[in-house]
């Protein structure tokens, strides 16, 4: 058997039964983990490492939400369709799935480790954490938080609009526009020409980028109603 299928095999025998409980179906072929929660499509992927062997084996786990309902959305706005995770972390970046400390970003399942305290340990942290963690996600809110952590304003305001709030779109997109402008590409005329260049072009790159939600912004104030912020407001 391959590593992939020893670890099917296990996680089968141990972790769909409880997941399944839970909502989940499993879909084999792609050794992920689905369920339906309103707008969204939760999903758990298990991923491994390329450096396994047959009694080596390491893996961790991909949480993330999609929606049909965004492409239905940016139809309507006449722009191209997306085609991946509307929000998501790699298991070692959902708060609360380690412990603070603890860098080791993989399970090993593998001798003297016990296969079934391995996986009694990764779907402990699956309940505690990374199915909380996809149940934030599946508000429209929720996932335009999560992406603005990784600076993805203008997709997190699309979110926002979705949600009907246009007040949460504009400032997310303010926020991002903070955070472009405090971005500092100056340089001195010892600095070597190719870093030169480099600066310039990144500098071109967030101009043009804050122009663009600049835009965005306009767009939406003349064509939104704007819902006063009360009981949610942007975080971070």
């Amino acid at each position: 058997m391959t590593p992939k299928e020893n670890l099917q095999e296990a996680f089968e025998a141990t972790v769909t039964p409880r997941m399944e409980e839970r909502g989940f179906h499993y879909v084999r072929s792609r050794f992920t983990y689905k369920r339906k929660s309103g707008d969204f499509i939760q999903q758990i992927s298990i991923e491994l490492s390329k450096y396994n062997t047959r009694t080596s084996i390491r893996f961790w786990s991909f949480f993330e939400v999609t929606s049909p309902k965004y492409n239905r959305w940016l139809k309507q706005q006449r722009r191209d369709s997306f085609n991946g995770a509307l929000a998501g972390q790699t298991d070692w970046y959902v708060p609360g799935f380690h412990e603070p400390g603890d860098d080791v970003t993989s399970f090993v399942l593998s001798p003297p480790e016990s296969p079934r305290a391995v996986l009694a340990d990764w779907l402990g942290r699956c309940f505690s954490a990374g199915i909380p963690y996809l149940d934030r996600l599946s508000t429209w809110l929720g996932a335009a938080d999560d992406v603005v952590r990784g600076g993805q304003w203008r997709r997190a305001a699309d979110y926002c609009l979705i949600a009907g709030r246009s007040d949460r779109a504009i400032a997310v997109l303010r926020q991002g526009i903070g955070v472009l402008v405090a971005r500092e590409y100056s340089y001195s005329q010892k600095t070597h020409p190719i870093m030169i260049a480099k600066k310039k072009r990144l500098a071109a790159e967030r101009d043009a980028e804050v122009a663009a939600y600049r835009l965005r912004i306009e767009e939406i104030e003349n064509s939104e109603p704007l819902h006063p912020a009360d009981t949610e407001r942007p975080r971070g």
